[in-house]
């Protein structure tokens, strides 16, 4: 058990606190395929860059190729609190190969 004595100089924080200018971004790719000449390949590539006037921008892309049996191919992102959002998917399905890809553009700009 600790026992802690001392806790004058911490502050109240007020319950409540509002945080201005968050955002984030991610983006995941998965790839599976089943058989003896099988391939499963994936690739992320995710940059952010802090803007001058205090917003940011953040460029992406996924990809993500099965080729064999039973192939699978999935390229997830999740992009929360920008301003502007361009997303671009392509995905192409064939008898033994699956090809999914995303790019990703987002921008936050700063609140005043």
């Amino acid at each position: 058990m600790m026992l802690i004595n001392d806790l004058s100089y911490l502050d109240n924080a007020p319950e409540e606190e509002l945080i201005l200018g968050a955002a984030s971004a991610y983006i995941e790719a998965n790839a599976s395929a089943q058989g003896s000449n099988s391939l499963a390949v994936t690739d992320t590539d995710l940059a952010h860059k802090a803007l001058r006037n205090g917003g940011s921008k953040v460029k992406g892309t996924g990809i993500a190729l099965a080729i064999g049996d039973d192939p699978i191919a999935d390229v997830y992102y999740d992009l929360q609190g920008f301003d502007k959002v361009k997303v671009k998917t392509r995905s192409i399905q064939g008898e033994n190969f699956d090809l999914e890809i995303v790019k990703i553009k987002a921008i936050d700009r700063p609140n005043k």
